[in-house]
């Protein structure tokens, strides 16, 4: 008998290195562009599409978010992230 999922037990995720490739490919994004949409590097975006290393579970989440984007809202997200890191966080 399997143990029944609880509410605090937070949903699997799969995550595929090729999926994620040709997810960034259809959005015409860098990897540097698409690890500033996630939070990461663009090394670790390289490494998890070669599988050398895989995401951690937040980072897996946020992955799940972005594949419902198309290119337009992948360009407004970037362009929101670079508007908000110009200005000075004190």
């Amino acid at each position: 008998n399997a143990p029944a999922a609880s509410e605090s037990e937070p949903l699997k995720l799969r995550f595929v290195a090729k999926g994620l490739k040709s997810h960034r490919s259809r959005l015409g994004l860098s990897a540097a562009d698409y690890g500033r949409l996630v939070g990461v590097s663009a090394q670790s975006i390289y490494n998890w599409e070669h599988e050398t290393s895989h995401p951690r579970t937040e980072q897996l989440g946020k992955l799940a978010a972005l594949r419902g984007i198309g290119k337009r809202e992948a360009e407004a997200r970037l362009k929101q992230l670079v508007a908000a890191n110009g200005k000075s966080r004190s």
